[in-house]
């Protein structure tokens, strides 16, 4: 019974090889007669990639060696600005040549010069972070094809990462960026 099937196998790839054989051959005479070869493979077809229609993205850093509370305020500083601005505070932030201002977490610390300006200081290490997160959640939005100029931070938000380890001085942060709409806008100018 074994040797039935094998030899009935042995005999089907045989004639296929036979087929293929045939079916090169008659190729080869066409092109050597100047035709156009008939092939019955298939052309494969460009698949295009559909990407989702959105109007935000995220970006997101997770242990973050740095301090929540000072996290928090950065993030306050930033959120609901166009995101050009944004960078820009943080940049100078990082340069020490503008301070952010601490609402909550503002024991003991001095007043900066400025306007109405209370106490404050100037978190390199937290806005480098921060930044780096920003502008990662700007590289999703230009990928998902959002206008990179109409952007602003829609959301900004830092938590405390559980960890024993230095004391719980780790933070996740969250970023999320959206396209202004018209209306908001024209609402703004109307408003000034």
């Amino acid at each position: 019974m074994g040797k039935e099937k094998l030899e009935a196998r042995q005999e089907k790839t045989k004639e296929k090889l036979e087929e293929k054989a045939r079916k090169k051959k008659e190729e080869k005479e066409a092109q050597a007669a100047g035709e156009k070869p008939k092939t019955e493979k298939k052309e494969k077809k460009k698949v295009e990639v559909k990407k989702p229609k959105v109007e935000e993205a995220k970006g997101k850093g997770v242990y973050l060696p740095i301090s929540p509370k000072i996290s928090v305020e950065v993030c306050r500083a930033i959120k609901g600005k166009e995101v050009e601005k944004a960078k820009r505070l943080l940049k100078d932030v990082i340069a020490k040549k503008r301070p952010i201002r601490y609402y909550r977490y503002n024991r003991d610390t001095p007043h900066k010069p400025g306007k109405g300006f209370g106490a404050g200081r100037y978190p390199v290490k937290v806005s480098k972070y921060i930044l780096e997160v920003l502008e990662n959640a700007i590289a999703n939005a230009t990928y998902l094809n959002l206008d990179p100029e109409k952007l602003y931070v829609k959301i900004a938000r830092s938590e405390r990462a559980i960890s024993k380890e230095r004391r719980g001085r780790y933070a996740n942060i969250e970023i999320i960026v959206a396209e202004k709409k018209e209306k908001e806008a024209k609402k703004k100018k109307v408003k000034k």
